[in-house]
């Protein structure tokens, strides 16, 4: 099942907020969810929600995650996200593969700051780096770049 960003991003401040992702910065929040949907496309070749990335000088950015997170500035997000124009604010509880999968995620790059993690997609040959900010990085990008 393909869901909403925003139900992503709030899975991930949930987990934030239950102390299995420390400061949880609205970058580490873009880095992890590009993360996970690299992964996921990689793995799938599906998404695993909704939306475009864009390169950005500071790493892919989710636009639509950008405004809704970005009045904590460098802060840790500590508020679930609400869109109006979508219904679909949470991951269902009993979609066990996604929630393995996100946890999956966490255990691989939640230790990171989003610092460190920006920096991980301006590596040589990842989704971000094969492209003129301002672009939106697609699938096959993502599906072809280095993680």
């Amino acid at each position: 099942m393909k869901y909403s960003a925003i139900a992503i991003a709030n899975a991930f401040i949930e987990q934030a907020n239950n102390g299995k992702i420390n400061n949880l910065t609205p970058m580490k929040l873009q880095k992890l969810m590009f993360f996970a949907q690299a992964w996921h496309l990689k793995s799938t070749n599906m998404p695993l929600f909704d939306g475009n990335f864009e390169r950005w000088q500071y790493g892919p950015v989710l636009p639509e995650i950008y405004h809704e997170f970005k009045k904590f500035g460098y802060r840790s997000i500590h508020e679930i996200g609400s869109n109006m124009w979508n219904e679909f604010h949470k991951i269902d509880t009993y979609d066990y593969q996604v929630t393995e999968f996100l946890k999956q995620i966490v255990d691989a790059y939640g230790n990171y700051t989003g610092t460190e993690l920006s920096w991980m997609t301006h590596q040589p040959e990842t989704a971000w780096s094969n492209g003129q900010l301002g672009t939106i990085i697609n699938s096959q990008d993502m599906i072809n770049g280095k993680v």
